[in-house]
């Protein structure tokens, strides 16, 4: 190894280092001097340490840099910190021997405020809007009386420039004013106010603030306005739809339309033809093209382009854009394609009537794939979309043409399996386990609704029945289960019963023989009781008057601020003194009963076996019963009746048909009942009742000349 090469590299390393390798050299050099050869383990090891040395050196320079690039970065962004810089600064003052002075936050709070009023004192409605926000405090108390004389004083400051109001509309704390003025004023001044802001009534519907103007003009202003307000936005109602904030407000607006404006507002998703100029004869979307077939493609092609946009933005849901969907799907004819498309927005379009019609059609007409896709994103709507007036009857479809019946059940029942009791009790879920239990009972189901339910079937491979038994093999166990665990719930109330009719109408086997058995024990009990269905009169719409509703509104804020305390009569303490009972008169003082609050009572119950409703259930249900083998339903009744019990149904007229319906017809159970009559209480009971239904059961039983 030549010793200059080694010279030089120790230039390029620590001293430590350097001076080992100069000892590693040396032993070389002796080598040599005594005529032998160094080993070339020595070579390897001398020319790895200079390696070593060398890379540690380049490391450290590294390292040297980045350091004195964090520093750099540190001290640029000291400069660039107008805190720090007065921190540093107080800092060199107080090396200096100067006195520190810290910054004074409550005066640079006052100075950016007055900063903040100086600009907002260059606007030319600032001394307007300051006089309108005194009254407008006033006007929002709920104890204020004459609401309408001081919209009138406001809108007279407001009215003074032609622009002010539509500039105070889009003002962030201004808007609330305008929302304000529309609420209370009178019905003449709504009218006038509302004129002013037609002109910008497209702008609003997308502004943050004004918008709410917008929707305080469609609860509180005549059918008149909310006409003009559709007109307002002609032209524009493609752009709107597509928009965050105006695509909720296009949908209520075209609900308050009339017939002729909705016809007009669909035309502007027809293309650019149509936009500006409106035909009163095009009724639908195959209006357009049938005096003119060449211009089927075209107008086909813009209305798919309209719906595309749509839903790439997820914006679908609105009852405007369904009835678009729903023309364009009956008029294409290539629906597998556009059903790709709608796949994944799909629960959206299931809030309107002519949305499930299309989502139906589009379930229909899609592949394998596609279907899958759809029951993938429906999945975590299942509950909503079965309790919703419309869904409901997307998943009745969706039941009736699924070929693949253990996947119906895995992606459809299976997760709604959990929630049973809630559809069931819902007017619109107990449906859908209806049709899967009976599908095209007419008992259930008009016959309008199974023959558009059976249109489907068209897009089915396998047979009707043959799906329909596989589907309820497949459910009935769970559902008989379900019963079993929780079998007052499927007596509690008519509507229910209804439901709990169907299903043992149509399971077998084990299944009925275990839910009938479960089922008659809460019949023979003394305390079952149901609860009655709310009342027509509760179930009736809100009034659509304006003014009736703004007062409902006030006096339900005002009640919920008043705190009435109730003392009962019996907690009450009674005055020893005779003479604080009297009054100056001589005589007694009325003590004033307490006002029960009647709306927050609990619902009233009545006894089952006493029900219209239940009565026409257990009948239908004995009936049924009677036809199975071995009556599971009828025996285990008779078996959990009580002398007890029936001391209380012989009073009643009902009951006693109850038991005439069940030894009516078989004389097992007749022979099971009269064991009852043994004793002479019980046979004099019945012999003492007036009713008709007594007097049949005893006749029956043969009671009179015992």
């Amino acid at each position: 190894m030549d010793n200059e090469i080694l010279i030089q590299l120790l230039g390029c390393v620590d001293a430590a280092i350097a001076k080992e390798i100069e000892k590693q050299c040396g032993k070389l050099e002796k080598s040599t001097q005594t005529e032998e050869l160094p080993s070339p383990e020595q070579e390897i090891s001398v020319v790895n340490m200079v390696v070593r040395a060398t890379d540690k050196k380049e490391k450290s320079t590294k390292d040297a840099d980045k350091l004195a690039q964090k520093r750099k970065a540190t001290d640029s962004a000291k400069r660039n910190n107008k805190f720090a810089d007065r921190n540093q600064k107080g800092k060199n003052t107080a090396a200096n021997g100067t006195s520190t002075e810290k910054t004074d936050w409550n005066k640079f709070k006052k100075e950016k405020k007055e900063l903040k009023l100086k600009r907002k004192q260059t606007r030319d409605t600032y001394e307007v809007t300051v006089e309108v926000k005194k009254i407008y405090e006033q006007l929002k108390c709920n104890a204020t009386k004459n609401k309408d004389t001081l919209v009138q004083q406001m809108y007279k400051l407001l009215n003074v420039s032609a622009d002010n109001i539509n500039k105070v509309a889009k003002a962030h704390d201004t808007a609330r004013i305008l929302q304000c003025m529309i609420k209370f004023g009178s019905p003449a001044l709504r009218v006038e106010l509302s004129d002013k802001l037609m002109p910008d009534a497209v702008t609003m519907c997308q502004s943050k603030y004004s918008h709410f103007c917008i929707q305080a003009m469609l609860k509180y202003c005549t059918s008149a306005t909310k006409s003009k307000l559709a007109d307002a936005l002609m032209g524009n109602l493609v752009r709107l739809a597509g928009h965050n904030i105006a695509g909720k407000l296009v949908d209520d607006i075209y609900q308050a339309a009339t017939k002729q404006q909705r016809c007009h507002m669909r035309q502007e998703f027809y293309g650019e033809l149509y936009k500006k100029n409106k035909d009163s004869n095009v009724t639908t979307l195959s209006d357009t093209y049938k005096d003119a077939s060449n211009m089927k493609a075209s107008i086909m092609g813009a209305v798919k382009t309209n719906i595309e946009h749509l839903a790439n933005k997820k914006l679908l849901d609105s009852s405007l854009v369904h009835d678009v969907i729903i023309e364009y799907l009956k008029a294409s004819e290539n629906l597998a394609e556009i059903a790709v498309t709608l796949a994944a927005s799909l629960p959206q379009l299931l809030s309107t009537k002519a949305g499930t019609e299309a989502s139906t059609l589009c379930f229909y007409a899609s592949e394998p794939k596609t279907r899958r896709a759809i029951l993938k994103n429906i999945k975590e709507h299942l509950l909503k979309i079965a309790l919703h007036e419309h869904g409901h009857v997307f998943l009745i479809s969706l039941f009736n043409v699924l070929d693949d019946t253990k996947a119906a059940k895995k992606s459809v029942y299976d997760p709604l399996h959990g929630d049973l009791k809630t559809l069931v009790a819902s007017p619109h879920g107990r449906r859908v386990i209806q049709w899967l239990i009976a599908p095209g009972d007419t008992v259930c189901f008009h016959p309008t609704f199974i023959k558009f339910i059976d249109d489907g079937l068209v897009h089915s491979k396998k047979d009707k029945e043959v799906r329909r038994k596989e589907l309820l093999e497949q459910i009935e166990e769970p559902i008989a289960l379900a019963m079993c665990e929780d079998p007052g719930f499927w007596l509690s109330n008519s509507s229910v019963g209804l439901v709990t009719i169907t299903i043992l109408k149509h399971i077998t086997g084990e299944h009925y023989n275990k839910a009938a058995a479960a089922l008659a024990p809460i019949v023979a009990a003394a305390d079952w009781r149901i609860t009655p269905l709310p009342a027509d009169s509760e179930q009736q719409t809100q009034s659509k008057d304006t003014e009736a509703i703004i007062a409902a509104a006030t006096e339900q804020r005002k009640n919920k601020k008043k705190k009435v305390s109730i003392v009962p009569a019996a907690e009450k303490p009674e005055s020893d003194d005779d003479e604080n009972d009297d009054d100056d008169t001589g005589e007694p003082k009325q003590t004033k009963k307490p006002k029960l609050d009647t709306k927050s009572a609990e619902p009233a119950t009545e006894l089952g076996i006493e029900n219209s409703g239940m009565h026409h259930v257990l009948k239908t249900i004995i009936k049924q019963d009677l036809k199975c083998d071995g009556t599971p339903f009828s025996a285990k009744l008779l078996e959990s009746l009580t002398p007890e019990v029936l001391t209380g149904w012989f009073p009643i007229n009902r009951a006693c048909y109850v038991l005439v319906t069940l030894v009516e017809k078989t004389p097992d159970l007749q022979q099971q009942l009269l064991k009852f009559f043994d004793s002479q209480t019980l046979r004099d009971l019945l012999l003492q009742q007036k009713s008709s239904g007594a007097s049949i059961l005893a006749k029956k039983l043969e009671l009179a000349g015992k």
